[in-house]
């Protein structure tokens, strides 16, 4: 199984937000029926092939925000990557990034993934987060089980 190492794609927000004011359902929809495509949004839905697609509502918030260009919408797969890397990482932030309740070979066993990717995350989130700055050499690395 491929490790989760595509955690670092940003994630695309927008998909986030139309989720927030529409459902899950319609970002599914979406999805399965645009998604990893590159599509013309129309200035009004009403009518539009888009909007026999994936629905009025959809097409009416996609107008609103992007009428009249062109957006890239993810494929399910690549969201569903996303959201799944998104759970590692707070699986890891839930374990402690200095002083880990849970070890690095349950988290891996848990996602389906090496302890080694384990470690190389919770190392990268430490950095991220400004705590390598506070660890001090002659401390034990935390990471070591």
């Amino acid at each position: 199984m491929a490790e989760l190492s595509r955690d670092a794609w940003p994630r695309d927000a927008w998909i986030d937000e139309l989720e927030a004011d529409l459902g899950q359902p319609a970002v599914l929809k979406l999805l399965a029926n645009a998604g990893g495509q590159r599509r013309d949004v129309p200035k009004r839905a009403a009518g539009s092939n888009l909007a026999a697609e994936v629905g009025q509502p959809v097409v009416e918030w996609l107008s609103a925000r992007f009428g009249g260009t062109a957006v890239d919408i993810p494929s399910l797969r690549a969201r569903k990557m996303q959201d799944r890397a998104a759970e590692l990482r707070a699986a890891i932030l839930d374990a402690g990034l200095t002083k880990p309740t849970r070890s690095a070979n349950v988290i891996a066993t848990e996602f389906g993934v090496t302890a080694a990717w384990i470690h190389k995350l919770r190392t990268q989130m430490r950095r991220e987060s400004g705590l390598d700055d506070q660890l001090s050499l002659p401390f034990p690395n935390p990471d070591t089980e």
